[in-house]
């Protein structure tokens, strides 16, 4: 599988949460928001200019800048399309 940073994900891609990483005050927010190591995540939306995008993790959609969403990386799923 392929593992990629959360804004190389494109629409109809599905894909596992594998790390966050960033200021620790960023990572407690997203793990606060759901973002959590081992969940699947897609994405939902994206705005007019590609950011901020919206992302699907479970039931929930969560909306995250670029720059946000560039500290979380993910594996690519084999059937994700």
């Amino acid at each position: 599988m392929f593992s990629m940073t959360l804004p190389e994900l494109k629409t109809r891609q599905q894909a596992i949460i594998k790390t966050i990483a960033g200021p620790e005050p960023l990572r407690q927010r997203l793990v606060a928001l759901g973002v959590l190591k081992g969940l699947n995540i897609s994405v939902a939306a994206t705005s007019l200019l590609g950011n901020p995008r919206v992302y699907s993790i479970g039931k929930q959609q969560i909306c995250l800048r670029s720059k946000e969403a560039s500290y979380i990386e993910v594996e690519l799923q084999s059937n994700g399309g």
